[in-house]
């Protein structure tokens, strides 16, 4: 199945892209996504434990099984001061 992942804020720069697509197995869940993508991406990698995920509207579950054409959003920690 295929799956993209929409890379926001400073995730995008970790991954190189906006957007990417990845070909996971039927079932994959959002956490073997992560692992796929920390697979291809070493500087997502080493921040991967503090990237959340978001389908639609809501955060998403990294246990969640995955479908496909689905597209999940990376959400990188956020800091203010």
């Amino acid at each position: 199945m295929r799956v993209t992942i929409e890379c926001y804020g400073v995730s995008a720069r970790w991954c190189g892209s906006d957007a990417i697509t990845l070909a996971l197995a039927d079932g994959a869940t959002g956490s073997q996504a992560l692992d796929a993508l920390a697979a291809l991406y070493p500087d997502f990698a080493a921040r991967r434990d503090s990237v959340a995920i978001a389908s639609g509207d809501a955060i998403a579950s990294p246990t969640a099984p995955l479908f496909d054409g689905d597209v999940i959003a990376l959400i990188p920690p956020v800091s203010a001061g």
